[in-house]
């Protein structure tokens, strides 16, 4: 499955047609930041490299929640450290963005579950053509959702991601991972379940692009047979055959590490994934989180998994009226109401991002949320 093309035209194609070198104002383009001529394959041998860069790539449906933060969050960055793409499923949120440092890529068709890969690779494919500078090794592209927020000032995570030579996913336990008879007749072929919300070195992006733009691996839904089942809470275990997620939740680890042969499902192993941040990955019915997880997102069922927990150990930090609503089974939990305490408590938290919240939250102990957060977390 995973040396071998799906077959499968890959759906919003985009061309090489847009761009100019350079940045033309103070205002970035994404006219100015692109080279329409070739790939950074063709970047002059002679370009003194650059100091790593930061590729923030933002998934949004009609607007990014809270723009005001993220304002704060790049006013004061030096424009050579990073990048900011945004994939927008509406129109509405492109014009939300426009004049800001966010650029917004060509919209591409999008499917909720079936296909959110489509728009994340349309940004990586953008990002990857960024010609302001030879390419660093250290290069990071981070995928950010419409409803999250820093966790940090723009120099702590850009330091951070810019020290970790590997990509950061967030596995999910093991008994969220997908698996089918292996085609060699014995034990299982194992896709690995981890968060949209993962950050990728610039190898694994280049990777990523090329076998993504190739048709590889589009058909992981149909041959993983996901949600063929009726999806009920903790009606699932790990290698029971019982497979339940969505395209960007399973994609990228297949993708650039393959599926997971497990021989025996009642013996744990571990296996050493290059550039894998957090290694090495545990198999075994009994695994928790494991990963580097970049993104707060509140998944109320595994909120108490024992193990390496870092979800846990932030909540507990929370005074009550900063606990973001559980979610359930299905659906992440959700900010609407917090206090200058539960700021303080993601600031000092081991995360870059966290997520989700709806735009404009209530701030329970304060006039303004965006002003309390800029000063509680950004500054």
């Amino acid at each position: 499955l995973c040396k071998e093309s799906a077959g499968i035209v890959l759906r919003g194609a985009v061309s090489n047609s847009t761009g100019v070198a350079g940045l033309a104002n103070s205002t970035p383009t994404l006219a100015g930041v692109l080279n329409s001529t070739a790939s950074f394959a063709g970047v002059n041998s002679s370009q003194q490299q650059r100091a790593p860069r930061v590729y923030f790539l933002f998934l949004a449906m009609d607007k990014v929640s809270n723009l005001d933060v993220w304002k704060a969050f790049f006013a004061n960055a030096p424009a050579q450290q990073y990048r900011a793409f945004i994939h927008c499923k509406l129109p509405s949120c492109q014009q939300q963005v426009a004049g800001s440092v966010i650029l917004a890529v060509p919209t591409v068709p999008s499917y909720y579950c079936t296909d959110l890969v489509s728009p994340m690779q349309q940004m990586v494919h953008y990002a990857l053509q960024d010609r302001d500078g030879a390419p660093n090794p250290y290069d990071k592209f981070a995928f950010v959702s419409d409803s999250s927020l820093p966790a940090k000032p723009f120099s702590y995570v850009y330091s951070t991601l810019a020290a970790r030579s590997g990509s950061d996913f967030c596995v999910f336990p093991s008994n969220e991972w997908a698996d089918v008879p292996s085609n060699s007749g014995y034990g299982l072929e194992v896709a690995v379940k981890h968060h949209q919300w993962l950050t990728m070195s610039r190898a694994h992006a280049e990777k990523s692009w090329a076998l993504w733009s190739t048709g590889t691996l589009h058909n992981f839904m149909s041959y993983f047979r996901m949600n063929a089942l009726p999806m009920l809470p903790n009606n699932n275990s790990f290698a029971d055959h019982r497979n339940y997620g969505c395209l960007d939740e399973f994609w990228y680890m297949l993708a650039l590490f393959g599926t997971l042969h497990q021989p025996n499902s009642q013996r744990d192993q571990d296996v050493h994934l290059a550039m894998f941040t957090g290694g090495p990955l545990r198999i075994s019915a009994h695994a928790g989180w494991q990963g580097e997880c970049d993104t707060f997102v509140l998944w109320a069922k595994y909120l108490y998994t024992p193990g390496n927990n870092p979800f846990n150990s932030f909540h507990s930090t929370l005074d009550q009226v900063s606990i973001p609503h559980a979610g359930n089974f299905a659906r992440p939990g959700w900010w609407d109401t917090i206090t200058t305490h539960g700021m303080r408590s993601i600031r000092h938290s081991s995360f870059l991002f966290v997520r989700k919240f709806i735009d404009n939250p209530r701030l329970a102990d304060g006039p303004s949320f965006t002003q309390a957060y800029i000063q509680n977390v950004l500054s």
